[in-house]
């Protein structure tokens, strides 16, 4: 598994992230190509980099240069920012990998998010000014490709330290952390980091970043091996520490994983959306399952329980990643009768699941789930329901008979 750390001591921004992730070996070119896409307007915003020096350390500095409106003015867009629908619409229009595209999605999403519970505001009303620039658009999106184009499939990070004094925003003068900021790090359960230092050390693009894609926060984890070592520097240059983060690239050992008695597990974290409802039909509880997964969720389940009053209720339980809550309690109240839910983090351990094909009699391709533990070891297999079921149908056999047909032919592939 190809497994990236990134290392912020001193802080972390959206320039600081891209730059480490570009010299660790992500390719530039490729990058301005992909920015070269997007749906503002022909070479609106390119990269380039240089070598600095942070407190005698040498590391990659990012520079994003705009071009909008065809003279590098993109004064109309810094002053009235770009609406989350603005950016979702040049993303989607873009000619990004799916994975890229995705997960810039995912992180200006939890971005908004934060500006909307901070402002008091919706999603949909949110104008970002800061974050709507291009540079800060080139820095999300640019981290978003270098992390798709890198492989990586997991990422952690190190406590966050906060900083002090005020930042100057759009808004005015706020003090560090910005309320967006304290919004990310206390829904993304984040640890931080004792040492203060007289200035902003984690931006808001800096925080979406890294509780976007970071399933824990630790010290440096367990590499079988290390790759690369990406330096990314900020623009600050304070003299008496290097003000840069590190982002470690390798491949996963087995103490990423949790240990179990019967192998060993990947260890994630993912949000839980609950609620209990007693006034709701079962025809109307099967529908919002329906449009549950369809939003997204991992998993939903719904249990019978007695309420207050000994009334006879349903409790819906929703398993998602962090990016699709707002979307889910979201799909809960419109979809049911409840007016509230419960959110919380929770640590999961799942095994590593793929798809293989095996060919029956007759002839027939069956799809077979098989997840395995981080030694690599099959500990369940699971024929595809659909795929039975019409080999069922088209040969007038139990499907019972089926499932041990598939699960024999899958034995004894070589």
């Amino acid at each position: 598994m190809k497994l990236a750390h990134f290392d912020c001591p001193f802080g972390a921004a959206g320039d600081m992230l891209l730059a480490g992730l570009l010299d660790a070996g992500a390719s530039l070119a490729e990058l301005n190509k992909a920015l070269a896409g997007l749906a503002i307007e022909p070479d609106a915003v390119s990269v380039s980099t240089s070598k600095v020096r942070r407190c005698s350390l040498a590391a990659n500095k990012v520079e994003v240069r705009c071009h909008e409106g065809g003279n590098g003015d993109h004064h109309h867009h810094e002053h009235h920012g770009r609406s989350f629908e603005d950016i979702r619409a040049i993303l989607e229009s873009s000619r990004l990998p799916d994975g890229a595209r995705d997960l810039s999605l995912a992180i200006f999403g939890n971005l908004a998010r934060a500006e909307a519970h901070v402002h008091g505001t919706s999603v949909e009303e949110i104008h970002f000014h800061e974050v709507g620039a291009l540079d800060a658009i080139a820095d999300i999106v640019g981290f978003a490709f270098c992390y798709h184009q890198l492989g990586i499939e997991r990422a952690t990070a190190s406590p966050l330290p906060m900083g002090a004094g005020v930042v100057k925003t759009e808004h005015g003068n706020f003090p560090v952390p910005g309320p967006a900021v304290g919004y990310l790090i206390e829904h993304g359960r984040v640890p931080t980091s004792a040492l203060q230092l007289p200035f902003e050390c984690l931006t808001p693009t800096g925080a979406a970043i890294l509780t976007t894609v970071a399933s824990s926060w630790s010290g440096l984890p367990s590499f079988a091996q290390i790759d690369s070592i990406g330096y990314g520097a900020g623009s600050l240059d304070p003299g008496d520490h290097p003000n840069v983060c590190r982002v470690f690239l390798g491949t996963a050992s087995k103490s990423v994983w949790s240990e179990g008695d019967s192998g060993s597990f990947l260890c994630e974290l993912v949000t839980v959306i609950e609620t209990d409802i007693d006034d709701c039909s079962p025809s109307v509880l099967a529908y919002a399952c329906e449009k549950l997964f369809e939003g997204g969720a991992l998993d939903v389940t719904v249990t019978p329980t007695v309420m207050k009053k000994n009334r006879s209720g349903h409790h819906i339980s929703v398993v998602c990643r962090a990016d699709r809550r707002e979307q889910l309690a979201s799909i809960m109240m419109a979809e049911t009768s409840t007016i509230g839910v419960r959110c919380h983090i929770s640590e999961r351990l799942v095994l590593e699941r793929d798809f293989e094909v095996v060919e029956l009699p007759g002839p027939g391709r069956v799809r077979v789930k098989v997840a395995s533990d981080g030694a690599g070891r099959v500990l369940n297999l699971q024929p595809e329901y659909s795929d039975c079921a019409d080999y069922a149908r088209a040969r007038e056999i139990p499907i019972k008979e089926v499932f041990d047909l598939v699960i024999a032919a899958y034995k004894q592939k070589p």
